[in-house]
């Protein structure tokens, strides 16, 4: 387990606590849920070039955005699956947790109350994941694959090439 902290605002960290009454489950546990679904949307947030984009520290009028310091407790996979999230979508993770929370907790929500949330539905990435390197030359090539293709031979061509 690793242990961490992250900066919310608190209308994220007050709409998290909600979230928890409603559904009786633990922040990390939806906030995990919610970083796998907002992974369905990772094309929306992926961005290939620039400095890691940070939460905004001032609202429009120039008044400091109050944020709490959130202690949190996972797996050590979540943990790498954040910072994974972090270099794709080239924003802190913190500013992801945001994303998602703002973007897609109604969502989540309606999917756990209605019972139609399902975990291993999630394409949640560790378990289809493959993480290959490959010297070309005098460079070392990482692939990365998050899920399984519609057909899995096109993974084994690609290993062979």
């Amino acid at each position: 387990m690793i242990k961490t902290t992250y900066m919310m605002t608190k209308e994220v960290v007050q709409m998290l606590q909600e979230a928890e009454k409603r559904t009786g489950w633990a922040m990390i546990d939806l906030i995990i849920a919610l970083m796998r679904y907002a992974m369905r949307h990772h094309a929306k947030y992926e961005r290939e070039h620039g400095r890691i984009e940070y939460q905004k520290r001032f609202d429009k009028a120039g008044i400091p955005i109050p944020k709490l310091r959130v202690k949190v407790k996972m797996d050590e996979r979540e943990y790498d699956y954040f910072n994974d999230m972090r270099r794709f979508f080239r924003r802190s993770i913190s500013h992801v947790i945001a994303i998602a929370v703002l973007e897609y907790l109604p969502a989540l929500l309606e999917l756990i109350e209605s019972g139609a949330y399902d975990e291993e539905v999630e394409s949640y990435p560790y378990k289809s994941c493959a993480i290959y390197d490959k010297c070309i030359e005098e460079a070392t090539v990482f692939h990365i694959w998050w899920g399984l293709p519609s057909d899995p031979g096109l993974l084994a061509a690609e290993f062979a090439r």
